[in-house]
């Protein structure tokens, strides 16, 4: 009887040993999934944030580059240096015209 009970206790003792296993891989397993899962929603409130300032920093850079162009628009330039620096198209007499570098000294020589 005594062999009886100790193989009964063997089976027993393995029987829970297999289920302990089991409720560790289950519990390991479980815990993986909500560790992941908390990872992808950590990481997709990432991106939503930087999805947001991305479009952020879009919007600052095209209102950026719409105030470098008024700033360097023709007319500004030329208002500014009127008004600021008083400056404004050459009298006539103050005009100098330099002959053409290319032209050769005999045609110039003729020209005059």
């Amino acid at each position: 009887m005594n062999e009886k009970r100790r193989s009964f206790e063997k089976r027993a003792l393995a029987q829970f040993a297999a289920a302990t296993l089991s409720c560790a891989l289950v519990a390991s397993a479980a815990l993986f999934h909500i560790h992941v899962r908390t990872r992808v929603t950590e990481e997709g409130y990432r991106l939503s944030r930087l999805s947001a300032e991305h479009q952020r920093l879009s919007r600052e850079h095209e209102r950026l580059e719409v105030q470098v162009a008024q700033l360097e628009s023709p007319q500004r330039l030329s208002e500014l240096s009127r008004a600021r620096l008083k400056m404004g198209p050459p009298a006539g007499d103050r005009v100098v015209v330099l002959a053409d570098r290319t032209a050769r000294p005999a045609t110039l020589l003729a020209a005059q």
